[in-house]
């Protein structure tokens, strides 16, 4: 062969090489029906021997990609890191000596352990800085291993990119977490070749109702809403909650059909604003943890007008310390991050049996008293949305039963044999939206020291002499277990004010 041939292939060869890597991003899609026609499958392969499936979130590439941050962008700075938040700028019950807000005053290089999770500043993902678009896999076709089509659901990264997509939030004062992203409906899905794959992206999907999800720091992405069309009953409750008359006349702009932000999880307390979680300041939340209930309220709202304070009476605070042991059914392994069992954004978390974790510590019910029939006929106090509020109906205690004094006293001897720091922490509620706490809140904190104080009862019930040593040994161990993810530095002074539920009325 000669040297002018072999140069000609030579060239020929690296055309085609060249032709291929431009065919990654630079493509024409198949129609939907020729996509439909092709077989489906679970997963592919990218070299070297990357696997992705459906339901994976990855990072994409496209032909505008950013060489660099976008200046715009307000999630991130010059210097790959998240501005510092300002302490405790809402005053509550809770800034004095809740676990929510004890700070290592003495100490500031040592903060809580989820602080230490939230504040995590390490080197951030390049493909969030240089641009790359975030996809989640929702239907895999090929042909061949040559021909390999995905179904995407693209992600939004910024608010102002949900307006580009015409996208109505309906919240003008609603905030964006730090690297929250936002979930087009699947009328904006569209068809990527695999070769646009850059890599998988590690978004986590955050559900607000499950207050045992891992914590994750504010430089984690995260999910928690979906923009869409609205079905036509979503549309009207939405006009309905804006106030939009019929008569109102249609700016230009909003012409046409028009999608919205739906949360995954509705929010839950009764002012109707979503959770924000940490921004500027913080706007921390407070979790009503009854079965039956299982709501978060903000705290400005809990203490609003002192409409749902109470003194705390050795009844509320026994309500509080039996509530929300249930949820700890939801990890398999108790640590600071190890995985909570998922529960489907379908489900309601007040649906879930948890009639045998309550029976192993025998938490009782059948105590508390029933509204009368003048009380449940009784009309709700304007403002309210849902009628759990009612301005005019004396309710000093709500529905907390009381518990007998020989009841205390038994449960008080038993609880001596336990660490003060266990008994105090467990008399508080489960929070988030605070730097101590994280996006997710401290629920695993609080509901294990509730779970060891009615462990111990438990197994003391016909008193010292009656109690089993591997039983009690085990209790000795989750102590430990506690302790040594926690620390036990500090020493919160017992709780004096609790809140009753806006919605069940039992104390929070």
């Amino acid at each position: 062969m000669s040297s002018k041939k072999r140069k000609a292939e030579s060239v020929k060869e690296e055309k085609d090489v060249e032709q291929v890597e431009l065919s990654l991003t630079s493509w024409s899609p198949p129609s939907e029906e020729a996509f439909k026609g092709l077989k489906r499958y679970k997963s592919f392969l990218l070299p070297p021997n990357n696997s992705y499936s459906i339901g994976q979130y990855v990072w994409l590439a496209h032909e505008g990609l950013l060489a660099k941050i976008d200046a715009r962008n307000p999630y991130i700075d010059s210097s790959n890191s998240l501005g510092p938040l300002s302490k405790k700028p809402r005053n509550s019950l809770l800034t004095s000596h809740s676990p929510a807000s004890i700070i290592e005053k003495d100490n500031e290089s040592a903060p809580l352990p989820l602080a230490k999770i939230h504040v995590d500043e390490t080197e951030g993902d390049h493909h969030w800085e240089a641009g790359y678009w975030i996809g989640k896999i929702i239907e895999i076709r090929a042909k061949d291993t040559s021909y390999v089509w995905m179904r995407i659901r693209w992600m939004c990264r910024t608010l102002a990119e949900c307006k580009d997509q015409a996208v109505r939030t309906g919240l003008p004062r609603s905030k964006a977490g730090p690297k929250e992203i936002f979930m087009l409906g699947p009328e904006c899905d569209g068809l990527q070749p695999v070769g646009a794959v850059e890599s998988s992206a590690s978004v986590i999907e955050f559900d607000e109702r499950n207050p045992m999800q891992a914590p994750f720091s504010r430089n984690s992405i995260f999910v928690r809403s979906e923009a869409r069309t609205p079905t036509a009953e979503e549309a009207a409750a939405v006009c309905a909650g804006h106030g939009e008359s019929k008569s109102k006349k249609v700016r230009v702009s909003e012409a046409g059909p028009s999608r919205h932000l739906f949360p995954l999880r509705e929010s839950t307390c009764y002012c109707g604003d979503p959770y924000r979680p940490l921004l500027d300041r913080e706007e921390p939340m407070a979790l009503c943890a009854h079965e039956d209930c299982l709501k978060w309220f903000h705290l400005g709202c809990l203490d609003w007008k002192n409409i749902h304070r109470r003194e705390a009476t050795p009844s509320s605070i026994e309500d509080v310390i039996t509530s929300g042991v249930q949820l700890m059914s939801l990890l398999q392994d108790y640590g600071l991050t190890t995985p909570a069992e998922k529960i489907p954004f379908d489900q309601d978390l007040t649906k879930l049996d948890w009639a045998s974790m309550k029976d192993s510590y025998g938490i009782r019910t059948e105590k508390v008293k029933v509204k009368s029939e003048k009380e449940k006929l009784r009309t709700p106090s304007k403002g309210t949305s849902n009628g759990t509020i009612n301005r005019n109906i004396e309710d000093p205690q709500g529905l907390v039963p009381e518990i007998s004094p020989e009841e205390l006293e038994k449960n008080k001897l038993a609880d001596q044999h336990l660490p003060e720091i266990v008994c105090r922490i467990a008399e508080f509620p489960a929070v988030r939206g605070t730097l101590d706490t994280g996006i997710v809140g401290n629920a695993r904190y609080i509901m294990r020291a509730r779970q060891i104080i009615l462990h111990n009862r438990k197994i003391r019930e016909r008193g010292d002499v009656k109690v089993d040593p591997a039983q009690a040994e085990a209790l000795e161990q989750m102590i430990k277990e506690w302790t040594d993810i926690w620390g036990a530095e500090f020493d919160p002074a017992p709780r004096d004010i609790v809140w009753l539920c806006p919605s069940c009325k039992r104390a929070i």
